[in-house]
Protein backbone atom coordinates (compact mmCIF):
# COMPACT_ATOMS: atom_id res chain seq x y z
CA UNK A 1 0.00 0.00 0.00
CA UNK A 2 1.20 3.49 -0.74
CA UNK A 3 0.82 6.29 1.31
CA UNK A 4 1.30 10.46 0.72
CA UNK A 5 0.93 13.56 2.88
CA UNK A 6 2.81 16.95 2.82
CA UNK A 7 6.02 15.93 4.02
CA UNK A 8 6.41 12.25 2.48
CA UNK A 9 6.46 9.80 -0.21
CA UNK A 10 6.02 6.52 1.10
CA UNK A 11 6.23 3.49 -1.18
CA UNK A 12 7.17 -0.32 -0.61
CA UNK A 13 10.68 0.01 -0.63
CA UNK A 14 10.77 3.42 2.23
CA UNK A 15 10.84 6.85 2.10
CA UNK A 16 11.84 9.08 -0.36
CA UNK A 17 11.97 12.93 0.73
CA UNK A 18 10.34 15.45 -1.64
CA UNK A 19 11.72 19.01 -1.84
CA UNK A 20 8.66 21.88 -0.88
CA UNK A 21 9.69 24.90 -2.70
CA UNK A 22 9.06 28.63 -1.37
CA UNK A 23 9.71 31.40 -3.60
CA UNK A 24 10.27 29.92 -6.48
CA UNK A 25 12.97 31.40 -8.18
CA UNK A 26 15.50 32.52 -5.58
CA UNK A 27 15.08 29.20 -3.66
CA UNK A 28 14.96 26.94 -6.69
CA UNK A 29 18.96 28.57 -7.86
CA UNK A 30 20.22 28.25 -4.26
CA UNK A 31 19.32 24.65 -4.39
CA UNK A 32 20.85 23.73 -7.36
CA UNK A 33 23.70 25.61 -6.70
CA UNK A 34 24.10 23.45 -3.33
CA UNK A 35 23.47 20.19 -5.09
CA UNK A 36 25.78 21.14 -7.46
CA UNK A 37 28.77 22.24 -5.49
CA UNK A 38 28.62 19.27 -3.69
CA UNK A 39 28.65 16.69 -6.55
CA UNK A 40 31.41 18.88 -8.21
CA UNK A 41 33.67 18.32 -4.41
CA UNK A 42 32.21 14.82 -3.88
CA UNK A 43 32.47 13.10 -7.44
CA UNK A 44 35.87 12.64 -7.35
CA UNK A 45 35.46 10.88 -4.11
CA UNK A 46 32.77 8.68 -4.82
CA UNK A 47 35.08 7.13 -8.14
CA UNK A 48 37.58 6.62 -6.01
CA UNK A 49 35.97 4.83 -3.66
CA UNK A 50 34.00 2.69 -6.62
CA UNK A 51 37.26 1.97 -8.36
CA UNK A 52 38.81 0.98 -4.86
CA UNK A 53 35.99 -1.59 -4.54
CA UNK A 54 36.20 -2.67 -7.97
CA UNK A 55 39.70 -3.25 -7.78
CA UNK A 56 39.10 -4.84 -4.28
CA UNK A 57 36.28 -7.66 -6.14
CA UNK A 58 38.24 -8.67 -8.68
CA UNK A 59 40.26 -11.99 -7.96
CA UNK A 60 43.85 -11.98 -8.62
CA UNK A 61 44.85 -14.68 -10.73
CA UNK A 62 46.96 -17.13 -9.01
CA UNK A 63 49.71 -19.69 -10.07
CA UNK A 64 49.17 -24.19 -9.61
CA UNK A 65 52.23 -23.81 -7.19
CA UNK A 66 50.84 -21.26 -5.13
CA UNK A 67 47.09 -23.00 -5.03
CA UNK A 68 49.34 -26.25 -4.05
CA UNK A 69 51.38 -24.63 -1.19
CA UNK A 70 47.84 -22.94 0.44
CA UNK A 71 45.70 -25.80 -0.78
CA UNK A 72 46.90 -28.96 -0.86
CA UNK A 73 50.71 -29.22 1.07
CA UNK A 74 49.18 -31.97 3.35
CA UNK A 75 48.01 -34.57 0.26
CA UNK A 76 52.37 -34.20 0.00
CA UNK A 77 53.72 -35.01 3.30
CA UNK A 78 55.02 -38.47 3.20
CA UNK A 79 55.79 -38.47 -0.32
CA UNK A 80 58.86 -39.17 -2.40
CA UNK A 81 58.49 -36.04 -5.12
CA UNK A 82 60.39 -35.32 -8.05
CA UNK A 83 59.98 -31.86 -9.91
CA UNK A 84 60.04 -31.36 -13.60
CA UNK A 85 60.41 -27.11 -14.42
CA UNK A 86 62.84 -25.02 -15.75
CA UNK A 87 63.28 -21.35 -14.46
CA UNK A 88 59.27 -20.14 -15.53
CA UNK A 89 58.06 -22.65 -12.55
CA UNK A 90 58.00 -19.65 -10.36
CA UNK A 91 55.64 -18.50 -7.70
CA UNK A 92 54.18 -14.52 -8.45
CA UNK A 93 57.06 -13.21 -6.44
CA UNK A 94 59.69 -14.99 -8.08
CA UNK A 95 60.43 -17.91 -6.02
CA UNK A 96 61.35 -21.10 -7.77
CA UNK A 97 58.86 -23.90 -7.22
CA UNK A 98 61.77 -26.40 -6.16
CA UNK A 99 62.43 -23.73 -3.33
CA UNK A 100 58.36 -23.62 -2.58
CA UNK A 101 57.82 -27.04 -2.53
CA UNK A 102 61.50 -28.07 -0.27
CA UNK A 103 60.07 -25.53 2.09
CA UNK A 104 57.25 -27.45 2.89
CA UNK A 105 57.54 -29.93 5.64
CA UNK A 106 57.57 -33.36 5.51
CA UNK A 107 57.99 -33.47 1.98
CA UNK A 108 61.06 -35.12 0.60
CA UNK A 109 62.21 -34.05 -2.87
CA UNK A 110 64.44 -36.52 -4.20
CA UNK A 111 65.56 -35.16 -7.95
CA UNK A 112 64.67 -32.82 -10.92
CA UNK A 113 63.85 -33.06 -14.38
CA UNK A 114 64.95 -30.90 -16.81
CA UNK A 115 63.73 -30.27 -20.35
CA UNK A 116 65.22 -28.49 -23.46
CA UNK A 117 67.21 -24.94 -22.44
CA UNK A 118 68.13 -27.03 -19.19
CA UNK A 119 66.72 -26.68 -15.63
CA UNK A 120 67.96 -23.74 -14.66
CA UNK A 121 67.92 -22.25 -18.37
CA UNK A 122 70.65 -20.99 -20.76
CA UNK A 123 70.92 -23.39 -23.21
CA UNK A 124 69.91 -22.88 -26.96
CA UNK A 125 66.87 -24.73 -28.88
CA UNK A 126 68.23 -28.39 -29.55
CA UNK A 127 71.23 -28.13 -27.23
CA UNK A 128 71.77 -31.44 -25.55
CA UNK A 129 70.78 -31.07 -21.54
CA UNK A 130 73.11 -32.87 -18.88
CA UNK A 131 72.32 -34.61 -16.61
CA UNK A 132 74.60 -34.70 -13.09
CA UNK A 133 73.58 -31.91 -9.83
CA UNK A 134 71.94 -28.97 -9.23
CA UNK A 135 74.22 -26.20 -8.49
CA UNK A 136 71.56 -24.16 -6.52
CA UNK A 137 69.71 -27.49 -4.68
CA UNK A 138 72.50 -30.13 -4.60
CA UNK A 139 69.76 -32.33 -5.90
CA UNK A 140 70.51 -34.96 -8.34
CA UNK A 141 69.46 -33.72 -12.24
CA UNK A 142 68.09 -36.06 -14.85
CA UNK A 143 67.63 -34.76 -18.09
CA UNK A 144 64.57 -35.01 -20.49
CA UNK A 145 66.14 -33.71 -23.22
CA UNK A 146 69.77 -35.48 -24.07
CA UNK A 147 70.13 -39.26 -24.86
CA UNK A 148 66.79 -40.12 -23.73
CA UNK A 149 63.48 -37.96 -23.50
CA UNK A 150 61.52 -39.98 -21.52
CA UNK A 151 62.50 -40.57 -17.84
CA UNK A 152 63.75 -44.69 -17.31
CA UNK A 153 62.02 -46.79 -14.57
CA UNK A 154 65.22 -46.56 -12.60
CA UNK A 155 64.63 -42.92 -12.86
CA UNK A 156 61.03 -43.12 -11.77
CA UNK A 157 61.36 -45.84 -9.17
CA UNK A 158 61.74 -44.45 -6.02
CA UNK A 159 59.12 -41.84 -6.53
CA UNK A 160 55.79 -41.47 -5.73
CA UNK A 161 54.93 -38.26 -7.52
CA UNK A 162 56.22 -36.43 -10.22
CA UNK A 163 55.05 -32.13 -10.01
CA UNK A 164 55.41 -30.80 -13.65
CA UNK A 165 55.72 -26.54 -13.42
CA UNK A 166 56.60 -25.28 -16.59
CA UNK A 167 55.14 -21.67 -18.68
CA UNK A 168 54.61 -23.07 -21.88
CA UNK A 169 53.94 -20.67 -24.97
CA UNK A 170 50.37 -22.84 -26.51
CA UNK A 171 52.32 -24.17 -29.59
CA UNK A 172 52.37 -27.90 -30.48
CA UNK A 173 55.88 -27.45 -31.87
CA UNK A 174 57.41 -25.98 -28.19
CA UNK A 175 58.67 -29.08 -26.81
CA UNK A 176 57.62 -28.59 -22.70
CA UNK A 177 54.42 -30.57 -23.62
CA UNK A 178 56.46 -33.33 -25.44
CA UNK A 179 57.69 -33.83 -22.27
CA UNK A 180 55.24 -33.39 -20.23
CA UNK A 181 53.66 -36.29 -22.72
CA UNK A 182 56.44 -38.86 -22.38
CA UNK A 183 57.00 -37.98 -18.74
CA UNK A 184 52.78 -39.16 -17.70
CA UNK A 185 53.48 -42.11 -20.71
CA UNK A 186 56.55 -43.45 -18.37
CA UNK A 187 55.16 -42.55 -15.32
CA UNK A 188 51.71 -44.58 -16.15
CA UNK A 189 54.49 -47.62 -16.56
CA UNK A 190 55.61 -47.17 -13.58
CA UNK A 191 53.11 -46.37 -11.31
CA UNK A 192 53.83 -42.92 -10.16
CA UNK A 193 51.34 -39.90 -10.05
CA UNK A 194 51.99 -36.95 -11.72
CA UNK A 195 50.75 -33.73 -10.49
CA UNK A 196 50.61 -30.25 -13.12
CA UNK A 197 50.98 -27.53 -11.31
CA UNK A 198 48.79 -25.33 -13.82
CA UNK A 199 49.95 -22.05 -15.63
CA UNK A 200 48.03 -19.68 -18.15
CA UNK A 201 47.90 -19.86 -21.85
CA UNK A 202 49.95 -16.74 -22.81
CA UNK A 203 47.66 -16.08 -25.67
CA UNK A 204 44.55 -16.10 -23.99
CA UNK A 205 43.76 -20.02 -24.63
CA UNK A 206 40.88 -19.25 -26.24
CA UNK A 207 41.72 -19.39 -29.94
CA UNK A 208 43.21 -22.85 -31.71
CA UNK A 209 43.77 -23.42 -35.26
CA UNK A 210 46.13 -24.12 -38.03
CA UNK A 211 47.68 -27.59 -39.52
CA UNK A 212 46.84 -30.55 -37.33
CA UNK A 213 49.54 -33.64 -36.78
CA UNK A 214 50.14 -36.54 -39.23
CA UNK A 215 51.29 -39.72 -37.87
CA UNK A 216 53.70 -39.66 -40.30
CA UNK A 217 55.16 -36.43 -38.38
CA UNK A 218 55.12 -37.53 -35.23
CA UNK A 219 58.11 -36.38 -33.50
CA UNK A 220 59.59 -34.28 -30.54
CA UNK A 221 58.40 -30.92 -31.98
CA UNK A 222 54.85 -32.63 -32.46
CA UNK A 223 54.10 -34.88 -30.57
CA UNK A 224 50.20 -35.67 -30.36
CA UNK A 225 47.50 -35.02 -32.80
CA UNK A 226 46.60 -31.22 -31.79
CA UNK A 227 46.06 -27.92 -34.29
CA UNK A 228 49.99 -25.64 -33.99
CA UNK A 229 47.87 -23.40 -31.68
CA UNK A 230 46.04 -25.63 -29.16
CA UNK A 231 44.55 -23.45 -27.09
CA UNK A 232 44.62 -25.01 -23.89
CA UNK A 233 46.77 -24.73 -20.68
CA UNK A 234 49.24 -26.94 -19.46
CA UNK A 235 46.39 -28.95 -17.09
CA UNK A 236 44.13 -29.07 -19.90
CA UNK A 237 46.90 -30.40 -22.30
CA UNK A 238 47.36 -33.40 -19.48
CA UNK A 239 43.66 -34.25 -19.17
CA UNK A 240 43.58 -34.78 -23.20
CA UNK A 241 46.47 -36.91 -23.23
CA UNK A 242 45.41 -38.89 -20.40
CA UNK A 243 42.18 -38.92 -21.78
CA UNK A 244 43.52 -40.12 -25.11
CA UNK A 245 46.61 -41.80 -24.06
CA UNK A 246 47.41 -42.51 -20.72
CA UNK A 247 44.13 -43.90 -19.05
CA UNK A 248 45.75 -45.34 -16.38
CA UNK A 249 48.14 -42.32 -14.81
CA UNK A 250 47.10 -41.20 -12.00
CA UNK A 251 46.88 -37.33 -13.19
CA UNK A 252 45.91 -34.11 -10.85
CA UNK A 253 46.14 -30.53 -11.95
CA UNK A 254 46.27 -27.88 -9.27
CA UNK A 255 44.32 -25.27 -10.95
CA UNK A 256 45.04 -21.32 -10.94
CA UNK A 257 42.67 -19.36 -9.08
CA UNK A 258 40.92 -16.32 -11.22
CA UNK A 259 41.95 -16.89 -14.44
CA UNK A 260 39.53 -16.94 -17.06
CA UNK A 261 39.61 -18.30 -20.76
CA UNK A 262 40.74 -15.73 -22.99
CA UNK A 263 42.70 -13.75 -20.16
CA UNK A 264 46.30 -12.63 -21.82
CA UNK A 265 49.19 -12.75 -19.79
CA UNK A 266 49.64 -8.92 -20.28
CA UNK A 267 46.28 -8.81 -18.16
CA UNK A 268 47.68 -11.01 -15.11
CA UNK A 269 49.85 -8.66 -13.54
CA UNK A 270 52.75 -11.14 -13.26
CA UNK A 271 56.48 -10.54 -14.38
CA UNK A 272 57.24 -12.83 -17.73
CA UNK A 273 60.14 -15.36 -16.52
CA UNK A 274 61.22 -16.40 -20.56
CA UNK A 275 61.03 -20.17 -20.56
CA UNK A 276 63.86 -19.95 -23.42
CA UNK A 277 65.74 -17.38 -24.77
CA UNK A 278 64.24 -16.37 -28.25
CA UNK A 279 61.12 -16.02 -25.58
CA UNK A 280 62.17 -12.29 -24.41
CA UNK A 281 58.44 -11.38 -23.52
CA UNK A 282 54.89 -12.87 -23.13
CA UNK A 283 54.10 -11.46 -26.73
CA UNK A 284 56.71 -13.20 -28.10
CA UNK A 285 54.15 -16.06 -27.77
CA UNK A 286 52.24 -14.74 -30.39
CA UNK A 287 55.09 -14.39 -32.90
CA UNK A 288 56.67 -17.66 -32.17
CA UNK A 289 53.32 -19.00 -33.40
CA UNK A 290 53.65 -16.51 -36.50
CA UNK A 291 56.74 -17.25 -38.02
CA UNK A 292 58.55 -20.37 -35.76
CA UNK A 293 57.24 -22.60 -38.38
CA UNK A 294 58.75 -20.80 -41.39
CA UNK A 295 61.88 -20.62 -39.32
CA UNK A 296 62.62 -24.39 -39.16
CA UNK A 297 63.18 -24.19 -43.27
CA UNK A 298 65.61 -22.01 -43.33
CA UNK A 299 64.81 -20.04 -46.20
CA UNK A 300 63.51 -16.40 -44.53
CA UNK A 301 65.58 -15.32 -41.70
CA UNK A 302 62.62 -14.97 -38.72
CA UNK A 303 64.44 -12.34 -36.55
CA UNK A 304 66.37 -15.32 -34.61
CA UNK A 305 69.88 -13.31 -34.12
CA UNK A 306 68.06 -10.11 -33.64
CA UNK A 307 66.42 -8.09 -30.84
CA UNK A 308 63.25 -9.09 -32.03
CA UNK A 309 63.20 -12.99 -32.11
CA UNK A 310 59.95 -14.25 -34.26
CA UNK A 311 59.09 -10.52 -34.49
CA UNK A 312 60.57 -10.21 -38.00
CA UNK A 313 61.15 -12.10 -41.22
CA UNK A 314 63.13 -11.12 -44.16
CA UNK A 315 66.15 -12.04 -46.71
CA UNK A 316 68.43 -10.28 -48.45
CA UNK A 317 66.17 -10.79 -51.92
CA UNK A 318 62.67 -9.89 -50.40
CA UNK A 319 61.34 -6.35 -51.31
CA UNK A 320 60.05 -5.37 -47.91
CA UNK A 321 57.29 -2.58 -49.16
CA UNK A 322 56.10 -5.02 -51.50
CA UNK A 323 55.37 -7.60 -48.88
CA UNK A 324 54.19 -5.27 -46.29
CA UNK A 325 51.41 -4.60 -48.95
CA UNK A 326 50.80 -7.71 -49.53
CA UNK A 327 50.20 -9.07 -46.05
CA UNK A 328 48.77 -5.75 -44.81
CA UNK A 329 45.54 -6.42 -47.72
CA UNK A 330 43.45 -8.62 -45.88
CA UNK A 331 43.70 -6.36 -42.40
CA UNK A 332 43.91 -9.53 -40.53
CA UNK A 333 43.05 -8.87 -36.82
CA UNK A 334 45.45 -7.98 -34.20
CA UNK A 335 48.30 -7.00 -36.78
CA UNK A 336 49.91 -4.85 -38.42
CA UNK A 337 53.12 -5.55 -41.20
CA UNK A 338 55.22 -2.48 -41.44
CA UNK A 339 58.54 -2.76 -43.72
CA UNK A 340 61.86 -3.07 -41.94
CA UNK A 341 65.59 -3.82 -42.18
CA UNK A 342 67.49 -6.19 -40.12
CA UNK A 343 71.28 -7.89 -39.94
CA UNK A 344 71.05 -10.87 -37.55
CA UNK A 345 74.18 -12.29 -35.39
CA UNK A 346 73.29 -15.64 -35.93
CA UNK A 347 70.68 -17.68 -37.42
CA UNK A 348 69.55 -17.34 -41.16
CA UNK A 349 71.73 -14.91 -43.00
CA UNK A 350 74.07 -14.65 -40.39
CA UNK A 351 75.46 -10.97 -40.52
CA UNK A 352 74.12 -10.07 -44.18
CA UNK A 353 71.08 -7.32 -44.85
CA UNK A 354 67.48 -8.67 -44.52
CA UNK A 355 64.57 -7.16 -45.93
CA UNK A 356 61.38 -7.88 -45.00
CA UNK A 357 58.55 -6.83 -42.26
CA UNK A 358 58.07 -6.16 -38.15
CA UNK A 359 55.04 -7.50 -36.79
CA UNK A 360 52.97 -5.55 -34.98
CA UNK A 361 50.87 -7.08 -32.28
CA UNK A 362 47.81 -4.23 -31.97
CA UNK A 363 45.29 -5.90 -30.48
CA UNK A 364 46.00 -9.37 -28.47
CA UNK A 365 42.86 -10.19 -27.28
CA UNK A 366 41.48 -10.30 -31.01
CA UNK A 367 44.65 -11.81 -32.82
CA UNK A 368 44.81 -15.19 -34.64
CA UNK A 369 48.40 -16.09 -34.61
CA UNK A 370 48.25 -19.50 -37.13
CA UNK A 371 46.27 -16.75 -39.10
CA UNK A 372 49.16 -14.63 -39.45
CA UNK A 373 51.26 -17.81 -40.12
CA UNK A 374 49.04 -19.03 -42.97
CA UNK A 375 49.25 -15.64 -44.47
CA UNK A 376 52.90 -15.30 -44.59
CA UNK A 377 53.59 -18.87 -46.09
CA UNK A 378 51.31 -18.53 -48.51
CA UNK A 379 51.80 -15.31 -49.47
CA UNK A 380 55.95 -16.26 -50.00
CA UNK A 381 54.96 -19.15 -51.87
CA UNK A 382 52.70 -17.04 -54.21
CA UNK A 383 54.77 -13.93 -54.50
CA UNK A 384 58.76 -15.68 -54.85
CA UNK A 385 57.21 -19.04 -56.55
CA UNK A 386 60.28 -18.96 -58.91
CA UNK A 387 62.81 -19.17 -55.51
CA UNK A 388 60.81 -22.68 -55.57
CA UNK A 389 60.51 -21.48 -50.94
CA UNK A 390 58.93 -25.07 -49.90
CA UNK A 391 59.77 -27.42 -52.46
CA UNK A 392 59.33 -30.85 -51.23
CA UNK A 393 62.86 -32.37 -50.60
CA UNK A 394 64.72 -34.94 -48.48
CA UNK A 395 67.27 -32.23 -46.60
CA UNK A 396 67.28 -32.24 -43.35
CA UNK A 397 65.75 -28.91 -42.83
CA UNK A 398 62.70 -29.30 -45.19
CA UNK A 399 62.23 -32.73 -42.98
CA UNK A 400 62.31 -30.20 -40.07
CA UNK A 401 59.68 -27.78 -41.84
CA UNK A 402 57.56 -30.90 -42.50
CA UNK A 403 57.07 -31.93 -38.61
CA UNK A 404 56.52 -28.79 -37.96
CA UNK A 405 54.04 -27.47 -40.25
CA UNK A 406 52.05 -31.50 -39.57
CA UNK A 407 50.11 -31.63 -42.05
CA UNK A 408 51.67 -33.40 -45.35
CA UNK A 409 48.77 -31.98 -47.36
CA UNK A 410 49.21 -28.59 -46.15
CA UNK A 411 53.21 -28.67 -46.80
CA UNK A 412 52.61 -29.96 -50.32
CA UNK A 413 49.84 -27.11 -50.88
CA UNK A 414 52.19 -24.61 -50.69
CA UNK A 415 54.65 -25.64 -53.76
CA UNK A 416 51.76 -26.37 -55.63
CA UNK A 417 49.24 -23.74 -57.36
CA UNK A 418 45.60 -25.80 -56.91
CA UNK A 419 46.20 -27.36 -53.30
CA UNK A 420 44.79 -25.50 -51.07
CA UNK A 421 41.03 -26.04 -51.60
CA UNK A 422 41.41 -29.59 -51.04
CA UNK A 423 43.40 -29.05 -48.32
CA UNK A 424 40.87 -26.60 -46.36
CA UNK A 425 38.30 -28.92 -46.67
CA UNK A 426 39.84 -31.63 -45.24
CA UNK A 427 41.53 -29.41 -42.50
CA UNK A 428 37.92 -27.88 -41.08
CA UNK A 429 36.70 -31.36 -40.41
CA UNK A 430 39.98 -32.48 -38.73
CA UNK A 431 39.70 -28.72 -36.44
CA UNK A 432 36.06 -29.60 -36.17
CA UNK A 433 37.01 -32.95 -34.41
CA UNK A 434 39.68 -31.21 -32.26
CA UNK A 435 37.30 -28.83 -30.85
CA UNK A 436 35.05 -31.89 -29.36
CA UNK A 437 37.66 -33.29 -28.35
CA UNK A 438 39.40 -30.06 -26.55
CA UNK A 439 36.23 -29.11 -25.12
CA UNK A 440 35.93 -32.13 -22.85
CA UNK A 441 38.81 -31.74 -20.83
CA UNK A 442 38.97 -28.03 -20.30
CA UNK A 443 39.02 -26.75 -16.98
CA UNK A 444 38.54 -22.97 -17.07
CA UNK A 445 35.46 -20.96 -18.54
Amino acid sequence: MTRTDANHHWTRDGPQTSVICIGFPFRLFITAFFRLTITLVLFPAWMGAWRGVAAQSETPVTPGVEVLVDAFAARLEGKRVAILTNPSGVDRAMVSTIDRVRELPRINVIRLFAPEHGLRGGLAAGEMVKGGKDPVSGLPVVSLHGASRRPSRDDLKDLDIVLYDIQDVGHRTYTFVSSLTYLMEACEEAGVAVWVLDRPEPMGGKHFGGPMLDKANVSFIGVHDVPQVYGMTPGEWARLIQRERTPRLELSVVPMRGWRRGMTYGELGWVWVPPSEHIPRWESSFFYAMTGTLGELGVVSEGVGTPLPFEQIGAPWIDARQLARALNRPALDGVKFRPTTFRPRYGAYQDKTCFGVQIHLTHPKTCQPYRVSDLILTTLARDYAGRELFKPGSNDRYRMFLKAVGDGMFANALSSDDGFETYRGRARARLEDYARRRQAVLIYE
